[in-house]
């Protein structure tokens, strides 16, 4: 009996998946429409909503494009958790891509729509519902396991 015991802890361990979360998010609402705008009183409150959802989520590092907007809707969660905000360039998305499916980390990455599209097209090989765009109420969020990828497209909450 000791012994069905024993394997059978041993066969629950080598079976156990690991699994990380890439979430995903477009800039939260800006001021007007010019170059380079910061968010608006309601991108504001978006972005600490942000940082709200994903205080339990464990998250070991946040990207964003240079853009104003997403650096003012990661900086929240990144001040909450004590990490600096990585940025990255538009050029390099597929590299990218694949250091945040390798690194095992939970990570957060804030960027413009088109980019948000095609990480989450790349990442997980799931086409984006055209209901999901231009929708700054949508996190997604990747869940990465040994065998495979599983997409969930979360909404915010907060009406503005």
């Amino acid at each position: 009996m000791k012994y069905l015991f024993f394997l059978l802890m041993f066969s629950f361990q080598c079976t156990a998946n690991t699994f990380h979360h890439i979430y995903l998010t477009t800039q939260a609402e800006t001021k007007h429409k010019n170059i380079n705008p910061s968010l608006s009183n309601c991108g504001r409150l978006r972005a600490h909503q942000l940082s709200t959802l994903l205080s339990y989520s464990e998250i070991e590092r946040i990207y964003s494009t240079t853009e104003r907007s997403t650096m003012e809707t990661a900086n929240p969660l990144a001040t909450k958790n004590g990490i600096p905000v990585k940025i990255f360039t538009k050029k390099l998305l597929d590299s990218l891509a694949v250091t945040v499916m390798q690194e095992t980390k939970n990570v957060l990455i804030v960027a413009d729509q088109g980019t948000v599209e095609f990480l989450v097209e790349f990442i997980s090989d799931h086409k984006i519902n055209t209901t999901e765009k231009n929708n700054h109420t949508i996190l997604y969020q990747i869940t990465i396991t040994d065998d495979h990828q599983i997409v969930t497209a979360l909404k915010q909450p907060l009406e503005c």
